[in-house]
């Protein structure tokens, strides 16, 4: 692997990979970079292949250009490496015959996700959930970190989740013992994304995820809303579709190595 100290290293190598039939999962652009450059960001070059890794601590987050024909291979690590397979039904084939290629390298399918989009519309606005401060980082990182996988679980840097709790796009629930729940969504210019939603396991059938999804509705005045989530977990798919959303067509598969 190659560490990239700035983005001029790899601009044209990027540019070189936007061809017709290339497939990739690889959805970063410009200040993404210039994040992930900080944080630590390395690339391998295979036969038609160009694969990236950005740094997450105990892991490896891997994305991925693939040309026709390309004969892939790993750069040696020691440590886990994670990458997620995202698409559109009609690009499913393809997308599956490149899972394949990965898996023959040592890569095992640890989950699926299904993509739910909730259209714009209005919600109530009356919720006990509230904005969280830049002041509430360290709980709320620890709630994320005992709620979420390190591998699977997509968490956030803690400079994402700074800057993230610094424009209020986290909302939480408190009671005498701390967090109760949280909620983490990112905005876009076309939508707003859901990235973790969770409560504590002893507050759990009150209505706390009810309260927190009203408030981040609120917050991103009932924008349309995507969220991902674990295909098969039954209450996730059961709470999203009360509050309407539905399968848009996109799923994924997270693959897992070492």
């Amino acid at each position: 692997m190659r560490k990239i100290e700035n983005f001029a290293q790899i601009s044209d190598l990027l540019n070189a990979q936007l061809k017709k039939g290339v497939i990739t999962n690889n959805f970063l652009r410009g200040d993404d970079y210039t994040r992930e450059i900080a944080n630590g960001l390395y690339i391998h070059e295979a036969d038609g292949a160009l694969l990236l890794f950005r740094e997450r601590g105990d892991h490896l987050v891997m994305t991925f250009y693939l040309h026709p024909g390309a004969v892939l291979s790993l750069p040696e690590t020691d440590r886990p490496v994670v990458t997620e397979l995202s698409c559109r039904a009609k690009d499913a084939e393809v997308m599956a015959n490149a899972a394949e290629q990965f898996c023959v390298l040592g890569f095992r399918q640890v989950l699926r996700r299904t993509r739910r989009t909730r259209k714009p519309e209005a919600f109530p606005v009356e919720t006990t959930a509230v904005p969280a401060k830049p002041e509430d980082f360290e709980d709320i990182s620890r709630f994320l970190s005992e709620h979420f996988s390190a591998l699977t679980g997509c968490l956030p840097t803690a400079d994402d989740l700074r800057e993230n709790l610094a424009t209020g796009h986290t909302v939480i629930t408190r009671d005498e013992q701390g967090v109760s729940g949280v909620l983490h969504f990112a905005v876009s210019r076309v939508s707003t994304e859901i990235r973790h939603l969770a409560v504590r396991a002893d507050c759990r059938g009150k209505g706390l995820a009810g309260e927190l999804l009203t408030a981040y509705l609120t917050a991103t005045d009932g924008a349309k809303s995507q969220v991902w989530a674990r295909t098969g977990n039954a209450p996730a798919e059961h709470f999203y579709e009360q509050h309407g959303y539905r399968p848009d067509g996109w799923t994924s598969a997270v693959l897992q190595y070492n």
